[in-house]
This record gives structure tokens, C-alpha cells and sequence, in this order.
């Protein structure tokens, strides 16, 4: 956290807190925290210690709502700790959710929807312009905007964004057609066929207008050494345990032929 976040922030002072006093955020950005992802960091604040402070705001109760550090938390409270060192912000609900949200972008990468729907719930609570959230995530008002509109997109849409690990620019050409149903479909074949951009956009725009004549298929691959050296990797990794493979790959004018040879696998004995 720079220090004009936490100035922002209206001040900060370090303390060690008991973790059962320390609320989990109502606004974390983060909707996913694999278990690998925590046990990795256990395994490092076991051998090295916490090295980043948690980030807390106090409650009227004397309770702590955490800011940002989620995943500290659990792995802290996984390795059976009882206490931390927390920095306590002084600031308001609007910055304690910048804060968070900045902190979520610096640390671990955000998946874009986690992004869009933090920065939705910061606009609707908050008494904050499109223009300062923009100004405040480094962003230009037109690339936040953007970034909303993806909301949009019905949730079964979204999941199957996630799912198939398909990019913003993807889930953007989604947004061109107004049928939920045609949106899952095509998000779920762009995924399946691990479709670039420009094909995606290619089919939206042959759904939107069925009597356009079909786009014509571009060449399968544009540098064959691709599959060439997937292919020989798979020869060397069958030497390495022992099979005798022999390869052999050929170029043509308008071909290139790999052959391998595995010995064919004896019978039961008679």
C-alpha cells in the first residue's frame, strides 16, 4: 500500500491483534481462494513469518473488519495462530473499499468479473465518480466503463467465462448478442475450441447476421513447429521411460509427415 493510500485512508497505526476479533470484509474483491493457493502461503509464513501486516479498520464493538489480506488471515488462522500485526486505517467505508480493492490488484491478479463487480459495489455504496474510481485504479474512465458493461452478461455467461478461462476482449464480443442463450453457447464453444478474438467476434457477427456470408476458415496453423515439437516431445518423453520410438519428419511442398514407430506389444506366450 503506497503511502498516499494510507493517507487517504485517514491515518494508520500497527498493532497485534487477536485473530477472533478480526471480522472478514463484506466488500473483499476476491471471490476465489483456491486451498493450494492458501497452504503455499502457510508454508511460507511458517518458515519466514508474516511479512506483509494485515490491513484492518475498528468496528464500534471493538471489533476489527479486515480491509485487505484474506488470504494471510486464513493461512494464519490454518497454521492455528492467535494473534497478528495488523495496520488499523482510520478511514472511512468508501476508501477502506479503494484500499482493498487496489491491494487485491497489486498482490494476486483479479479475475476481470471480480474487478467489474467490486468496482459496481463501490460506485452503488459510495459517493465516489466513475472518474475518481477510474483515477484511483490507474485506469481511464472509458476502460472502466467497459469493464462494467461486462456485468451485463448474464451469471450462467460469467461462469462459463470463468470456466473456460476466456479473456475480457472474449467476454466483450459476448455482449453484441442479446440472447442469453446464443451468449452460453458461443462462450462455451470459444472455450471448448480455444477460439482467439477475432474468431469469437467472427461468429457474433454471423449469429447477428445469419445471411452474411460465413467467414472463410483461416489457415489451421500458422507455424506447423508448434505441433512439430508437441509431437517429439512426446517421442522424447517415451524414450526417457524406455520405449524404443522411432521418428522421422519429412517436408513436402504442401505437407510436413512425422512418422514414429512404436514395436508392436507381444501376446500372452501359448
Amino acid at each position: 500500500m503506497t503511502n498516499s493510500q494510507r493517507a487517504a485512508a485517514g491515518g494508520e497505526a500497527l498493532r497485534r491483534i487477536p485473530l477472533q476479533r478480526i471480522r472478514p470484509n463484506p466488500a473483499q474483491p476476491r471471490r476465489s481462494f483456491p486451498q493450494e493457493s492458501i497452504d503455499s502461503l502457510a508454508d511460507s509464513i511458517r518458515l519466514h513469518g508474516l511479512l506483509s501486516p494485515l490491513l484492518v479498520r475498528p468496528c464500534v464493538d471493538g471489533q476489527f473488519q479486515l480491509i485487505a489480506g484474506e488470504r494471510r488471515l486464513r493461512a494464519l488462522r490454518q497454521l492455528g495462530a492467535s494473534r497478528a500485526d495488523a495496520l488499523v486505517l482510520a478511514g472511512g467505508e468508501c476508501d477502506c473499499a479503494l484500499i482493498a480493492l487496489v491491494e487485491n490488484l497489486q498482490r494476486e491478479d483479479l479475475h476481470f468479473l471480480d474487478v467489474a463487480a467490486a468496482c459496481r459495489r463501490i460506485l452503488d455504496r459510495h459517493p465516489i465518480t466513475q472518474e475518481r474510481l477510474a483515477l484511483s485504479l490507474s485506469c481511464s474512465p472509458s476502460a472502466l466503463a467497459n469493464r462494467l458493461r461486462l456485468l451485463k452478461l448474464p451469471e450462467a455467461v460469467q461462469a462459463a467465462v470463468r470456466r473456460g478461462g476466456l479473456s475480457e476482449r472474449h467476454a466483450r464480443a459476448l455482449l453484441k448478442l442479446p440472447r442469453e442463450a446464443d451468449q452460453l453457447a458461443l462462450a462455451l464453444r470459444a472455450a471448448e475450441a480455444h477460439m482467439s478474438v477475432k474468431q469469437l467476434e467472427a461468429c457474433v457477427e454471423q449469429r447477428l447476421n445469419p445471411a452474411a456470408p460465413a467467414p472463410k476458415p483461416g489457415p489451421l496453423l500458422r507455424d506447423n513447429r508448434i505441433v512439430i515439437n508437441a509431437l517429439m516431445d512426446t517421442v522424447r518423453q517415451l524414450t526417457r521411460i524406455g520405449v524404443p520410438v522411432v521418428s522421422r519428419v519429412q517436408e513436402g511442398a504442401d505437407y510436413v509427415e512425422v512418422i514414429v514407430r512404436i514395436p508392436a506389444a507381444k501376446g500372452p506366450e501359448k
